[in-house]
């Protein structure tokens, strides 16, 4: 798959029983790193029309972004989680996620997303600044934000 073939992907919002599929994938695609423990079952449940999951024409999983919209900061949008299929990265699906986000929180008047990761996780850094996202480092994370 390149970027023009995209739009051969299947990309809808997730549902609960998608829950146990992402969190299969989790640690092969953060290389080793185990990280189920701390991916909210209510992110399927609750939050469903901003998030998202790529699938291949064969209904394999591509990508995922969880997401939501702030009830704190009424101008923000968060991104919670996002994984690309390592085989899949660097061909723009991370960014189409993205993008089908940005538009919901656009829609609902938000004007900025933000995310974190921790601070071992350079190569989240990386992507997002390159996606134009400003990156703060704290002791122990990075904090991103995006004015959309």
């Amino acid at each position: 798959m390149n970027k023009k073939n995209n739009e051969d992907m299947n990309i809808r919002h997730p549902n609960v029983s998608d829950y146990d599929r992402v969190l299969g994938v989790m640690v092969n695609w953060w290389g080793g790193r185990d990280l189920r423990n701390k991916v909210y079952k209510g992110l399927f449940i609750h939050f469903t029309n901003t998030s998202f999951l790529a699938e291949n024409e064969e209904g394999a999983l591509v990508a995922f972004l969880l997401g939501y919209l702030s009830q704190t900061h009424e101008n923000e949008g968060f991104i919670n989680w996002m994984g690309v299929h390592p085989a899949h990265r660097n061909r723009g699906i991370g960014r189409l996620l993205c993008e089908r986000f940005f538009d919901i929180a656009r829609s609902h008047g938000k004007t900025r997303v933000t995310s974190s990761t921790a601070i071992i996780n350079t190569a989240s850094m990386n992507w997002h600044k390159h996606m134009g996202f400003t990156v703060e480092k704290t002791k122990d994370s990075f904090l991103f934000s995006l004015k959309i």
